[in-house]
């Protein structure tokens, strides 16, 4: 594995580590939003603090709900686990009747990609930020700003199952009352956002608003990596591909088990009330 690789992926799951070893694994309370929540990818008011930290998928996350929606917010910030995000999306799925099971629940997976139509975002070469120098903070800014800019270029479904008012490709400049969105910082920690409207969850509070959860990390498959493309085939090959074409931001053949394998782990929340 290249060096610098192998320090990144080193100095995040440090850190990482330190914040987790203090978390649950699942969420344990439940949380009535603040009141000026923003599904803007960024953290600020919940001053970058979290729930739970799930090893499963090396997820921290929060749920919580107001009086119209539910939200999660999810960060990573191993970049192997974020390659594999972008390649293959979360699924958050809801299961009103409370049991621990995909059926007759409502998924709703992002971000979701074209397979033709994908960004290539690269994660591996973050650029070091010397607090001392104004320099490297710029730029990590213009890294950081180039890779939002892919990622909400590309960015255009959401894909939900089993809400019965909605269709199972919504754009995300919907008006259906769900709203979804991914940003980096400059330090290329990745941050998820989710709100849904109650009604399509059947959820509410004048109910016991408890239900089933489960936060999947979709696994990969070899023809949608990030940072991997393929040419087409030669005329008259039984290949699906040609050429294998590795971009700056792919990650190194001994991150393919894990970007290719679905991790998830299900939970409990009620709907906190005022």
């Amino acid at each position: 594995m290249n060096k610098r690789i192998y320090a990144i992926i080193c100095f995040f799951s440090i850190a990482s580590i330190a914040q987790a070893q203090k978390l649950p694994t699942t969420q344990k309370n439940s949380l009535f939003a603040p009141a000026d929540i923003k599904v803007d990818g960024k953290t600020s008011e919940w001053n970058n603090k979290f729930q739970a930290y799930n090893n499963n998928t090396n997820f921290f996350y929060t749920i919580s709900n107001d009086d119209k929606n539910l939200y999660l917010i999810i960060q990573v910030t191993d970049p192997v686990i974020i390659n594999k995000i972008v390649s293959a999306g979360i699924t958050f799925v809801i299961n009103k009747s409370g049991k621990k099971e995909e059926e007759s629940a409502v998924a709703i997976t992002y971000p979701l990609f074209d397979i033709k139509d994908r960004p290539m975002i690269d994660v591996k070469n973050t650029p070091k930020i010397d607090k001392d120098s104004p320099a490297s903070v710029l730029k990590a800014d213009s890294f950081m700003a180039d890779n939002n800019k892919r990622l909400k270029d590309k960015s255009k479904y959401i894909k939900v199952t089993g809400a019965k008012d909605l269709d199972t490709l919504v754009s995300v400049y919907n008006h259906e009352g769900i709203k979804a969105t991914e940003l980096f910082d400059n330090r290329m920690i990745y941050t998820y956002e989710l709100a849904v409207d109650l009604k399509h969850l059947e959820l509410s509070e004048s109910g016991d608003g408890k239900f089933a959860y489960e936060i999947k990390s979709n696994g990969a498959t070899l023809d949608n990596l990030n940072g991997v493309s393929f040419g087409p085939p030669k005329p008259g090959s039984r290949l699906k591909f040609g050429s294998i074409i590795i971009g700056p931001g792919a990650m190194p053949p001994s991150a393919i088990p894990v970007m290719t394998s679905t991790t998830n782990f299900w939970g409990e929340y009620t709907l906190a009330k005022k």
